[in-house]
């Protein structure tokens, strides 16, 4: 599957011609300037977004050494943004936010990210996501934010230099992270009458009940 990706990016600048020209030959990729830092635009393919994200790197690596990619941009829009992405009215827009204009089944609006200014944002990928289901999204497959903060993570620890059983490997050690993260030690504080636990016959059958009240570290 293909995915667009955007990287804030180092080492290179659209003032870099050569580099300029080499992405955007080879990779269909494009190198610019944006809110005061350098942007990479390029699309890559992958069995998922972490996986085309890695490759994308990968691709960048070969043909322009010197250009490191530092994380992902996060593509936050106000509501004339999406305005003029979408091809509607600031007011649809606003009623979107607010819900006053709803279709049925359709679920709410993204939570905004916070403010810019006196602005709320949201982010545009989360946005995007929510207009597909009325079918005004504009097709591109794009990181959601788990995929981007593992990307991010993935990026950090160049995994883009290593091989893909490497890869898997880190996966794995964060998904158990991930799951250590919730992992909740539950105390028994008060036991008000113990169970009978009676065997029968090469079987544990449990009679009786247990009261406790279970407090969550």
């Amino acid at each position: 599957m293909e995915y667009e990706f955007r990287f804030v990016v180092d080492g290179a600048s659209v003032d870099d011609a050569t580099a300029v020209e080499v992405l955007e030959r080879e990779l269909d990729a494009l190198l610019f300037r944006g809110g005061g830092v350098d942007l990479l635009d390029i699309a890559a393919d992958g069995d998922d977004a972490l996986d085309a994200a890695m490759n994308a790197a990968r691709s960048v690596a070969d043909h322009v050494p010197a250009l490191r990619l530092l994380r992902l941009h996060r593509d936050l829009v106000g509501i004339p943004e999406i305005a003029e992405r979408v091809g509607v009215t600031r007011q649809n827009v606003h009623q979107w936010v607010t819900g006053q204009r709803r279709h049925k089944g359709v679920t709410p609006f993204p939570a905004s990210e916070g403010t810019a200014g006196r602005t709320q944002v949201w982010l545009w990928v989360e946005v995007n996501a929510w207009l597909k289901q009325q079918g005004l999204d504009d097709g591109v497959a794009r990181p959601n934010r788990i995929d981007m903060a593992d990307i991010d993570s993935a990026l950090n620890c160049k995994l883009q230099h290593r091989t893909k059983p490497s890869i898997e490997r880190w996966r794995r050690n964060r998904d158990i992270g991930v799951l250590a993260t919730y992992e909740a030690t539950l105390e028994l504080i008060e036991v008000e009458e113990s169970p009978q636990i009676p065997m029968a016959s090469n079987n544990w059958t449990i009679s009786g009940s247990l009261d406790c009240k279970v407090a969550i570290k």
